[in-house]
């Protein structure tokens, strides 16, 4: 798996990720700990990718149930049906883009690299404005090799990135609050992502929790 963590991967802004634990418990999150979620959500888009190893959406919802299969991978399911509908009811999708063509072999690594930058982009979490979510301005790294990741693939798996992000954040907040700290480390991302039996079964299977299991 090449999921480079050193890279600038943000899904989750320190501001978004705050106002989501404050809503659970008067805390704020550390720069560290977030930066362990944002991983742990790249990692997690890393193997919905290597799953689906298709950009037919019917693929990556069976992905999802398969890479996270509990309720928390169904409602994520269900969040991004809601958030694909009202996308596609805003009369912003433009059909032109929607075509998708099958590539064999299938280039994981550059899939992989073309969903990360746009789920960045359209993540409602993250450091861009709403209004600075144009679908005709998104990055489109290696259109001229014919990869191109329609803005419906892209929107719906930011939002079951997002429910996931949302969801650990408030877990952390609970961690917390048991430990008695009011900025959430890095440390309490472990605890949360440990002891949480919806979200344990993928945590295992990264590189994060190797990473973090030395120290913590």
């Amino acid at each position: 798996m090449t999921v480079d963590s050193t890279k600038n991967t943000l899904y989750i802004s320190q501001r978004s990720a705050n106002a989501i634990i404050a809503d659970v418990a008067p805390y704020r999150i550390s720069s560290e700990a977030l930066l362990a979620i944002n991983t742990f959500l790249d990692e997690f888009l890393y193997f919905l990718v290597d799953s689906a190893r298709s950009l037919d959406l019917i693929r990556i919802k069976h992905a999802i149930g398969q890479v996270l299969p509990t309720s928390l991978g169904k409602n994520a399911i269900v969040e991004a049906e809601l958030e694909l509908k009202t996308y596609v009811e805003s009369g912003n999708s433009d059909h032109t883009k929607e075509k998708t063509i099958e590539i064999t072999p299938f280039p994981l690594q550059k899939v992989f690299e073309q969903f990360r930058v746009k789920c960045q982009f359209f993540s409602t979490l993250g450091e861009r404005g709403a209004d600075d979510r144009d679908p005709d301005s998104v990055p489109d790294l290696y259109a001229s090799e014919g990869i191109h990741i329609a803005p419906s693939l892209a929107i719906y798996l930011t939002a079951v990135l997002e429910y996931v992000g949302e969801y650990i954040l408030i877990l952390v907040a609970k961690a917390s609050e048991k430990q008695g700290v009011e900025v959430a480390r890095a440390q309490e991302v472990y605890s949360a992502l440990s002891e949480d039996s919806q979200i344990f079964p993928l945590f295992r299977r990264t590189n994060l929790k190797e990473q973090m299991e030395v120290i913590y």
